[in-house]
């Protein structure tokens, strides 16, 4: 049995049972993280008419058709209660970052010290490329955002935390960034007009690994919080301007784009050797299931899952008022809660007793 001096035993029973280390420990990342949010809010009226617009003077022959897809703007609150997630689950959050179109969501309290909104045009290499509605396009300038940290998580709004976590959950102390593969593998083909936008993105990325490194990939990633480094992003475009401002130009989603954030930063930094592959308790879930409400239970009750998405793709004729009705009880069910980052009103609105 290992021996502990007196004096180190009634410290430590001075501060609470334990012994304090006389530095920090060297598997304890010290370098901040922050979170990136991309947001839309497809029924503000402004909005959808800047949409309509730049839709309307589309060349259909280059853009994806489902990029056109309502679903792609739907917003169900998913952003409140992700958020909610993070301050029950992911508090070592320094910083988090939404990124909008001009918009707001009315229940953000915009004053949190921890909460800044940016707008597409304090980010975009070129604002006149701006209006565009592709998220590849949007995610390809996140690494522009002012004060961001060297390591951050980028997240869509349909991401969840499900259980307390650590950074060294994304990130190793040593300042590498993890990446999770999914067991779906990509086709060795080359691009066909079948691919869905995930699909055709991944393909672009990996031509592009292939010419950069002379290797290759053969599966997607989970669509989980991407952990991203800055520096990294920042050395890729300034080796390939020309890609970043190509995916940026594009106004909706195109065969040609590449996923920046989510999947080709984590091959190149891997590639770097700035990266390396991480274990992660994940679920999806596709909002168009027909047994969705089991699903959601399922989840609910889970206690092996760090984070969750729940995803839409398309949903069918009729089907969105029971969905949004399953995933609203879903939501205050399982984050009932308000966080600090919804307004004083809306927070005593719905936790009265507070």
């Amino acid at each position: 049995m290992d021996y502990i001096e007196p004096t180190i035993w009634e410290h430590a029973l001075r501060n609470d049972a334990r012994i304090r280390l006389p530095a920090p420990h060297l598997r304890v990342l010290q370098e901040p993280v922050d979170i990136v949010y991309t947001w839309v809010d497809g029924s503000d009226p402004e909005w959808r008419a800047r949409m309509c617009a730049s839709r309307d003077n589309l060349d259909l022959r280059t853009t994806e058709p489902s990029s056109l897809s309502e679903s792609r703007f739907i917003s169900r609150d998913e952003l409140k209660y992700s958020l909610r997630s993070i301050e029950y689950y992911a508090s070592w959050a320094r910083r988090i970052f939404i990124v909008t179109d001009g918009q707001i969501p009315p229940w953000l309290d915009v004053d949190h010290p921890k909460i800044t909104v940016v707008d597409h045009r304090e980010i975009f290499s070129d604002p006149n490329l701006l209006p565009v509605f592709n998220s590849h396009a949007i995610e390809s300038q996140l690494h522009h955002i002012p004060g961001l940290a060297d390591r951050y998580l980028y997240l869509n709004d349909d991401c969840f935390f499900l259980r307390p976590t650590d950074p060294e959950l994304f990130f190793t102390a040593n300042g590498l960034a993890k990446h999770f593969r999914s067991v779906v593998p990509i086709d060795i083909g080359g691009w066909s007009p079948r691919d869905l936008p995930i699909i055709s993105a991944a393909k672009q990325g990996r031509e592009h690994i292939l010419t950069k490194y002379g290797r290759t990939f053969t599966h997607r990633y989970k669509h989980t919080p991407h952990p991203q480094l800055r520096p990294v992003l920042e050395a890729m475009e300034l080796e390939d301007p020309q890609m970043f401002a190509k995916v940026a130009a594009s106004p909706f989603r195109s065969p040609e784009d590449v996923s920046i954030p989510s999947s080709l930063h984590h091959f190149d930094a891997f590639a770097r050797g700035r990266s390396i592959e991480g274990q992660i308790g994940y679920q999806f879930v596709d909002l168009k299931e027909p047994d969705l409400e089991l699903r959601l239970l399922r989840v609910a009750r889970r206690t092996d899952l760090d984070v969750f998405c729940l995803n839409e793709t398309a949903l069918g004729e009729g089907a969105e008022g029971a969905v949004n009705q399953l995933v609203s009880r879903f939501f205050e069910s399982r984050f009932p809660v308000p966080s600090s980052f919804e307004r004083e009103p809306d927070r005593l609105r719905q936790n009265p007793c507070g």
